[in-house]
């Protein structure tokens, strides 16, 4: 007997079965998902790209896996719609905020993934990347190589894709990779109070 929706849910919250788990939450909603995306953007929106979020299908509906909360009432699948309206409502807001920059669009994708920047110098990216590069964990130059560097032209690679390459699950992938963009965050507040 296939586990209920909630069953999977708490799996995943309880990191039991995880990688399983959302994989099947993941086959049973994507149609959701992708319907809410369809009907809020348009196919040529200049704000939201909607490539790169039906790229990051796993990532939100494993985030909406950990939000879920069964008291109050909702199935999954309409928390999950309610999650992705507002994954599109805020990717339409911060691309809105963000200025118009010249540089190449997969510097800009990786900059997405950093809070509060608005414009930085190419020093400033260069010394970035060369904090990904030195990393003692190899797999993190890789992961952020493979996502941004080399991406899908220029979209940013699928987690899925990813994973292969680092011998990680989708979530390894994911934890890493934000527990490196928290460092760099880190390191560069540092330095700008040291100046």
């Amino acid at each position: 007997m296939q586990p209920n929706d909630l069953e999977l849910v708490i799996n995943i919250q309880k990191h039991q079965h995880v990688e399983s788990s959302l994989k099947e939450l993941v086959n049973r909603h994507s149609g959701i998902y992708y319907d809410v995306i369809n009907k809020l953007v348009p196919a040529q929106s200049t704000y939201c790209d909607k490539d790169e979020l039906f790229s990051d299908r796993e990532f939100n509906i494993y985030n909406a896996a950990l939000k879920f909360d069964s008291t109050r009432g909702a199935k999954f699948s309409t928390f999950l719609g309610n999650e992705t309206r507002w994954v599109c409502l805020n990717a339409y807001n911060a691309a809105r905020k963000k200025p118009v920059d010249p540089r190449d669009p997969q510097d800009l994708d990786f900059l997405d993934k950093i809070d509060n920047c608005d414009i930085i110098d190419q020093t400033l990216l260069n010394e970035i990347y060369s904090m990904v590069e030195k990393h003692p964990d190899s797999r993190v130059g890789t992961i952020f190589r493979l996502r941004y560097k080399e991406g899908l032209g220029n979209k940013v690679l699928p987690w899925k894709d990813v994973a292969p390459h680092v011998q990680l699950s989708i979530q390894g992938c994911i934890n890493v990779h934000n527990a490196v963009i928290k460092d760099i965050k880190r390191k560069l507040k540092q330095e700008l109070i040291n100046e």
